[in-house]
């Protein structure tokens, strides 16, 4: 099954993973970005890979 992976070092909390899916990815209080599920279902794919595209620092990526 395909992961999505975080680098919290890299992450600065833009936030344009929330607005892709807000369901999976959060930002606390700290704004510090909180990933609820991390498994990828074949159906959420496509969400992702624009989640990784989109991230302005290369914070995500997928694993298969």
């Amino acid at each position: 099954m395909t992961r999505v992976v975080h680098d919290a070092e890299l992450c600065e909390a833009h936030g344009i993973c929330t607005t892709i899916d807000p369901g999976r990815f959060e930002l606390d209080d700290d704004d510090r970005l909180q990933v609820h599920s991390y498994e990828v279902a074949d159906a959420d794919r496509p969400a992702m890979e624009q989640a990784v595209i989109r991230c302005p620092r290369q914070a995500l990526s997928l694993q298969d």
